[in-house]
């Protein structure tokens, strides 16, 4: 069983091979013995922040059925950066915890005062250290060993900006079948959560998805108190550097639709109370929440009564099997809100994507508000639609048209963003198989300006589902599926802003290109050809 380290700025990342075990035991060495650090579920990696600084050892068993099935060989490695955590006290002190120097007599802290630079102000002779916060935010810390006439100073550490590790929100709702749902909002870089009942000293849920913002809660009375605790992994066991408010059932707010979000529904009674759990999550109150059953032959439509029935704001609609575009359109006619976003129904948004998105697109007064997004697969979350753009500032749409479809900005996403609703009602979607890919460059085509944030909101999630549409697509025979891409070209090609056409000429010609590179069929290139030469 092979293992791997490697030395990222402050942290240490242990990851080795699958043994297929239950779960796998970390240890790290301390005074000539290995003590047991970590344990690892569902993962083959673990992050592990203030490891002492200098020499080290470490080594991973796999244990399954209670029993060592297999384990790595001793790993020596040198650290040379001292870490540091902190974690709000209340809302005036803070308490900064750093890595460990081996024969250094204290600890000194520092603190940027903007007038002189950084100015060293109190020592601890231990591995933490409490400080009353004012105006500044950045601290560091020093190690030294005290000699005749002061201090000799070791090492720092890196500038530690104090702006994070807070739980935004925390919030109980009604799910479906009268169960409660748990979500929260964490600003900060946490190796996981627990989740805590008022009540116990336990946790009743632990995770080492440090992205995880949600949790069905069964069979708990709605009088019952829960709160969450942030962790990060350290060599001497997980050290809390957050912990939310306590909270219980309550009722959700609903004033107006300032914002309007669709969702599609076709056959998702498996997932889909998840996807609406987490849209009632938003901590936006003026959420309208259409949900379009496209004809759906199991329960999905007594689901969505639930909701309809349950909350103000959620809104049903029921049509005959169309396809997505058709049940979006459908959404997108109903909606009342000044703005528009969409969802779809295996997917998650985080709890402040809508507040964010409309704070940013109505004090930018932008047609579209844009942010990254994961996408969800077995490996992981991987980072999506990350576009080069500075934050919150308005920008000329001609930019992003600019950059569509090069390389590293293929993933043409409808759900990342939020429009102004007058915009999306003058130019609905085409019913087409490839509907998203015909339709964001036709609808960005009509914008004048948008807004960027850098924080991904959007969970595309390719775990939940063992089969997508998309992967329909791709099984489809050769020429069937260059038709639907020819469809989806052509449709923002003749329905998007003829002044912009140029634009949407070289757009889709690089999506097609794109496509030719996996096909032998040389219709995509005929295809290129026409629209250059404006013959489509």
């Amino acid at each position: 069983m092979d293992i791997n380290i490697e030395l990222k700025g402050t942290k240490i990342i242990i990851s080795w091979a699958d043994a297929k075990a239950d779960y796998y035991k970390i240890f790290f060495k301390k005074d000539d013995v290995f003590y047991e650090a970590s344990r690892i579920y569902d993962d083959t990696s673990v992050r592990f922040s203030l490891v002492p600084y200098g020499e080290n050892e470490c080594f991973v068993q796999a244990v399954k059925d209670g029993k060592i099935i297999d384990q790595s060989s001793k790993r020596k490695f040198k650290f040379e950066a001292i870490d540091v955590q902190y974690r709000f006290e209340d809302d005036k002190n803070i308490k900064l915890f750093y890595s460990k120097y081996e024969g250094a007599d204290a600890y000194r802290l520092y603190r940027n005062e903007d007038e002189i630079g950084f100015n060293g102000f109190k020592n601890s002779d231990t591995e933490s250290i409490n400080a009353e916060l004012r105006t500044e935010t950045e601290f560091k810390v020093k190690p030294f060993k005290k000699e005749e006439g002061g201090r000799n100073f070791l090492t720092s550490s890196p500038v530690v900006k104090i702006n994070e590790n807070r739980f935004e929100s925390v919030s109980i709702y009604k799910s479906y079948n009268y169960n409660n749902f748990l979500s929260w909002g964490f600003t900060g870089d946490a190796d996981g959560f627990l989740v805590y009942t008022q009540n116990l000293d336990k946790p009743i849920f632990e995770t080492t998805d440090k992205l995880r913002h949600y949790l069905p809660l069964y069979d708990y009375k709605g009088t019952s108190k829960f709160y969450v605790q942030a962790f990060v992994n350290t060599p001497d066991g997980r050290l809390i550097i957050a912990e939310s408010k306590k909270v219980s059932l309550s009722i959700r707010k609903y004033k107006k639709p300032l914002v309007s979000l669709i969702i599609p529904a076709y056959n998702a009674q498996d997932y889909i109370i998840r996807s609406i759990d987490c849209a009632l999550a938003s901590d936006f109150v003026d959420l309208e929440i259409i949900i379009v059953n496209d004809g759906s032959t199991d329960d999905t439509q007594k689901i969505i009564d639930w909701y309809d029935k349950n909350y103000p704001n959620v809104i049903s609609i029921t049509k005959e099997n169309g396809g997505v575009a058709d049940a979006r359109n459908k959404g997108i006619e109903a909606a009342k809100g000044e703005y528009i976003a969409f969802m779809d129904n295996d997917d998650l948004i985080r709890p402040d994507m809508i507040s964010k998105l409309y704070a940013s697109i109505t004090k930018n007064n932008c047609d579209v508000a844009i942010s990254p997004l994961y996408r969800i697969t077995g490996g992981g979350h991987s980072l999506h639609c990350n576009l080069p753009f500075m934050e919150d500032i308005p920008i000329d749409i001609d930019k992003y048209l600019e950059i569509m479809y090069t390389p590293g900005y293929y993933n043409c996403a409808i759900w990342n963003k939020l429009y102004k609703a007058s915009m999306v009602k003058e130019h609905p979607l085409g019913i087409l198989k490839y509907e998203d890919v015909s339709w964001t460059p036709c609808i960005l085509s009509y914008a004048e300006k948008f807004c960027f944030l850098k924080t991904p909101f959007y969970e595309w999630d390719r775990k939940t589902r063992p089969q997508t549409f998309g992967d329909v697509l791709a099984k489809m025979p050769e020429n069937e599926l260059f038709e639907n891409r020819k469809q989806a070209m052509l449709f923002f090609l003749k329905q998007g802003n003829s002044q912009k056409l140029e634009y949407l000429k070289t757009i889709a010609c690089r999506r097609l290109a794109r496509y030719a590179k996996n096909s032998e069929n040389e219709a995509y290139q005929d295809l290129i050809n026409r629209i250059e030469a404006g013959k489509y």
